[in-house]
């Protein structure tokens, strides 16, 4: 008799991730296009470029594909002052790498992490990776719109 013939699936999976970019320190979040599941990944400072060596690491390792960063818009929709820092934070790291970019309005992102983690006993220090988090699920809401 022969052998039961095996299927073999490949699954492709694109890692995104996730940037809240903040004065002093960059939140970020990760998940794949399949499970559509944002987890924070970490919290870096700013300062002497640790942030950005950071996440160049991170994106090479995990062969991320598209990087989701948050906007900081007005309520209006409108620019914010910290908005060109935002550019030429993200201007920087595309010298560096080879990705996709996209943008989300971030509104009050950071306020909603930071009550959802009082509500979860979270520590204060996570916040910035937890406001990634909803950067990503922003994404992928106006992903599933289109």
């Amino acid at each position: 008799m022969p052998p039961a013939s095996a299927h073999s699936y490949t699954v492709s999976l694109m890692v995104i991730l996730a940037l809240d970019i903040g004065t002093v320190r960059v939140g970020c979040a990760s998940a794949d296009d399949s499970v559509r599941i944002p987890f924070p990944v970490a919290v870096w400072p700013r300062a002497k470029y640790q942030a950005e060596r950071e996440i160049l690491k991170l994106i090479e390792e995990r062969s991320a594909k598209l990087l989701v960063v948050g906007m900081p818009l007005g309520p209006r929709g409108e620019r914010t002052a910290i908005c060109d820092s935002v550019e030429s934070f993200v201007r920087r790291l595309a010298k560096r790498v080879s990705i996709q970019i996209e943008y989300v309005d971030e509104s009050f992102s950071s306020l909603e992490a930071s009550a959802r983690l009082r509500e979860s006993g979270s520590k204060r220090e996570e916040i910035d990776a937890h406001a990634a988090c909803l950067i990503l699920e922003r994404y992928f809401e106006r992903a599933q719109k289109a």
